[in-house]
């Protein structure tokens, strides 16, 4: 089984690089890498061909088309049969290809994803990140609050990833705000399996899951009328789940999301693309879905309901269109508001 690991980018030149020089550490026996730069101004192209030599790479430059349209344009350049998926901006342990590629030696197709937490590797003064999180680096190496004191720092450098990797994490580790939110509890409660949990599909993102290649070209790959930021690898997820592929939280497979800067746009975006699927499917979860997203509900409370649904789904019935239609609203009102 060959694992290719697909790396859409866009203008992450530093967290790029950061991200590659983890990959030439794994102690996996062969992979490949693709890299489709999603229409980058910076040198995400150099960063890229520079690790040509370390890596089984190849690199595909195309037009400014968004990150589902990029990730199918990498599934359809990639040669392997298991595809995972990893973001620009993650630092892959030794073991995360090796574990993703354990996770599918039975005879099941199944979505596989990795443990997830964060990593501070760059800093700019401009990003306006946690102080808790900034705090606990500094409580750890207190020589890290001179670098913090200027406008921009690199903190942990390409060098630092290959040969003292376990140096790095233990310094500038962190925990992940989603995963730790919206992932452990659901985790603890219902197990790596995720057994009785009607929402599988909500933990998996792209910074970190596995899939056989033929069961993601089965549902269609990405769906590319998601342009901007967020969902269309929740949509992506929701399809597998629908097509009877079991979601399991691998005890590895571990990557760490440097922290960056989010664009405020990303917010309007996300409201965007939330109006798509709620458009794409009359669902009741992916309604108790956002519902939970913006704090309506937890997600022990939106299972609860979508089980009870299976057993009165004529009642059922009228009660999804009504959420289905207050949920369009809002995400109407948030399209016409950035307009």
């Amino acid at each position: 089984m060959l694992p290719s690991l697909i790396i859409p980018t866009r203008n992450k030149a530093p967290f790029l690089a950061r991200t590659l020089a983890s990959l030439t550490r794994q102690d996996a026996a062969a992979f490949e890498v693709v890299v489709v730069d999603d229409g980058s101004d910076d040198d995400t192209r150099a960063i890229a061909r520079g690790f040509e030599a370390a890596l089984d790479l190849r690199y595909v430059r195309r037009a400014h088309k968004g990150r589902a349209a990029s990730r199918n344009a990498a599934i359809r350049a990639a040669r392997g049969d298991l595809l995972i998926f990893c973001d620009d901006d993650r630092v892959a342990s030794p073991g995360f290809v090796r574990d993703h590629v354990a996770a599918h030696t039975g005879p099941q197709p199944r979505v596989a994803l990795g443990r997830q937490r964060a990593l501070l590797t760059l800093w700019s003064r401009d990003w306006n990140l946690a102080a808790t999180d900034i705090a606990d680096v500094v409580a750890r190496r207190p020589a890290v609050a001179a670098a913090l004191a200027t406008s921009q720092a690199e903190l942990v450098s390409l060098d630092d990833l290959r040969d003292r990797h376990d140096d790095v994490i233990a310094t500038f580790g962190l925990a992940e705000g989603w995963w730790e939110h919206h992932v452990v509890p659901v985790l603890e409660h219902f197990g790596p399996a995720l057994t009785g949990f009607a929402f599988p599909w909500t933990a998996g993102v792209t910074g970190n899951l596995s899939v056989p290649r033929g069961l993601a070209e089965q549902v269609g790959l990405f769906d590319e009328a998601f342009v901007g930021w967020g969902l269309e690898d929740t949509d992506f997820h929701f399809r597998l789940h629908r097509a009877g592929a079991a979601t399991v939280i691998l005890d590895g497979a571990l990557n760490h999301h440097q922290l960056h800067a989010r664009p405020g746009a990303q917010v309007l975006e996300w409201g965007h693309n939330a109006l798509r699927m709620l458009e794409k499917y009359d669902s009741l979860e992916v309604c108790l879905y956002l519902r939970v997203i913006r704090r309506k509900l937890t997600f022990l409370e939106a299972n609860r309901i979508a089980l009870e649904q299976a057993g009165a789904s004529a009642q059922i019935g009228e009660l999804t269109a009504e959420l289905v239609r207050l949920n369009k609203e809002h995400f109407r009102l948030l399209a016409h508001a950035t307009l």
